[in-house]
């Protein structure tokens, strides 16, 4: 593999100039992540904080154990016991054959961003991916897409939901899902490696219940010799050890909602805020009759859902808390308090938009004496294939720039230049000598009679509409003479800005396993990379 590093803007103003480090940007954060001290700071301030560490170890030893991981991984979970260790955390959704390339690159990014803080710190720094299987929104999780007839297409594993119930409740239907994985192969096509490939699929997919457990059997594989600790934000064990947070989060959440709101009103001036709550958002889920339903508090400190499906007074939903807390659930303001609350967190890694939407939590950290962790920017990285890097230089492409923008502005101009020349002069003119006879007839028309106007309308529109019918049929018989070339615009475009966006939110890994081997994962990670916010082009 040889890696470049391109220059690439981010998708949101205050991202970007987070990542360039102005100081308007940083003083949403607790820490300056471009200081060259900054984790030795952060690894000091960790001294004064206590977290639930023994009881975290049971639990990451069971949810681990029970999905087969290494005995590094094991071994990390047992370094938590060490007051010294730390972690360097980060956190997506349970997505399908582990949902988009994104997600890979945020596992990278955490286990690249721990290996070398340990090096740097000589102390322990554990790599921790939280799965957010209380998520609810299965349209998020449940598709991948795959190259179909030179565009990518929307492959969605179509299993009914009764409730909207946290993805780590919602049971696999094994046998469709193992059909639905086929129908995806064959698009792929068979290479040498489709058979093991696939045998890692299924076998992950028979011993899961739940499309979290199939997600985390898949990570936990890819990188099993990496030492990686995952933890599901929905496990039942992980809400026992939750409980006190839980009531703290209770007890301030008037306060907690007005500190974010503070805090949007703060940032207004320069940026545009992320989350959308109210001053009577309470932060928190609360799991009822198979529905995850956002909390709203009143102004006599009462709790309910929107709809007036539950309804409880504080001192009821303590009690829940001390008593039932695997009933309740953090939202996009209340995870990251609990993740701090829970881990001593060295730095999160966030995709763009996480920075952005941290940017609005400094007074919430504040709120329960919380520092907020270093935020850094993952790691993203474009996968060039052989035959596109042929295509792109065939056609005189500039490899950067197709992977930054795309190749929509060659391809119009090749268009113009081979295909609609000189078809388009010749039917631009015809058009416009129609509409100049077509105007004359109208207008001698009407002044005998200005009944017929519309019926003349609609005539001009229709010689219109069939001269263009006629000019895309012209057209697409030139396309088939130049199809050889066209098809190579079609792939550069699917394989680097698929649908107009980034590879890593459309591809996903699976594509790549089944044309480069198992360990195509690993050879990515074992490459050298910098955490300078650059984009890793990867020609293969």
């Amino acid at each position: 593999m040889e890696i470049t590093d391109v220059s690439l803007s981010a998708t949101n103003k205050l991202t970007e100039e987070y990542i360039q480090g102005s100081n308007q940007a940083m003083s949403y954060f607790h820490y300056n992540i471009h200081k060259s001290d900054v984790y030795k700071e952060r690894l000091h301030d960790l001294k004064s904080y206590t977290h639930p560490r023994e009881e975290l170890v049971e639990y990451l030893t069971g949810f681990n154990k029970k999905l087969n991981a290494s005995n590094k991984t094991l071994e990390n979970i047992e370094q938590l016991r060490d007051q010294d260790s730390v972690v360097v955390v980060g956190g997506q959704q349970a997505g399908l054959l582990t949902g988009p390339l994104y997600t890979i690159h945020k596992v990278i990014s955490i286990i690249l961003l721990a290996k070398q803080q340990e090096e740097a710190l000589g102390v322990p720094v554990l790599p921790v991916f939280w799965i957010a299987g209380e998520d609810h929104d299965f349209a998020e999780i449940n598709h991948v897409y795959v190259e179909e007839k030179g565009q990518m297409l929307k492959k969605t594993f179509k299993q009914s939901l009764k409730t909207k119930d946290m993805v780590s409740n919602v049971n696999i239907n094994q046998e469709a899902c193992s059909e639905w994985i086929d129908s995806l192969f064959q698009l792929f096509g068979e290479t040498e490696h489709t058979k093991e490939v696939l045998s890692f699929l299924k076998c992950s997919l028979q011993q899961s219940q739940t499309f979290t457990d199939f997600f985390a059997y898949l990570t936990t594989k890819l990188f099993t010799e990496y030492g990686l600790i995952l933890m599901d934000a929905a496990s039942e064990e992980l809400r026992k050890i939750e409980s006190s947070f839980f009531i703290q989060l209770i007890e301030q959440n008037e306060a907690l909602s007005q500190s974010v709101m503070a805090q949007q009103k703060k940032l207004s001036d320069d940026y545009k805020k992320v989350i959308d709550v109210g001053s009577e958002t309470a932060h928190l889920f609360y799991s009822h009759e198979g529905n995850r339903i956002l909390l709203e508090r009143d102004e006599a400190q009462n709790f309910k859902g929107k709809q007036d499906e539950v309804s409880f007074s504080k001192e009821n939903l303590i009690q829940i808390a001390k008593q039932s807390p695997h009933l309740l659930s953090n939202n996009v303001v209340t995870r990251p308090l609990m993740q701090e609350y829970l881990l001593p967190t060295l730095a999160f890694v966030a995709g763009p938009g996480e920075v952005a939407y941290w940017a609005e939590l400094q007074q919430a950290f504040n709120i329960f004496n919380f520092t907020m962790p270093p935020v850094v920017p993952r790691l993203s990285y474009t996968l060039v294939e052989r035959n596109i890097a042929k295509y792109l230089e065939e056609l005189n492409i500039n490899s950067e720039k197709a992977v930054v923008q795309g190749v929509a502005t060659e391809r119009e101009a090749w268009l113009r230049a081979e295909v609609r020349n000189p078809y388009e002069g010749y039917f631009n003119e015809a058009k416009e000598k129609i509409e100049e006879i077509h105007k004359t007839l109208r207008e001698n028309v009407q002044k005998e009679d200005k009944t017929f106007e519309e019926v003349l309308l609609k005539n001009r529109a229709i010689l219109q509409k069939q001269m263009e019918t006629v000019q895309k049929i012209v057209e697409s018989k030139q396309l088939i003479k130049h199809d050889v070339t066209h098809t190579k615009y079609n792939k550069i475009e699917c394989a680097l800005r698929p649908n107009g966006a980034p590879q890593e939110r459309i591809w996903n890994v699976a594509y790549y396993l089944n044309k480069y081997g198992m360990q195509f994962v690993s050879q990515l990670l074992n490459e050298e990379v910098e955490f300078n916010h650059h984009l890793k082009v990867c020609y293969l």
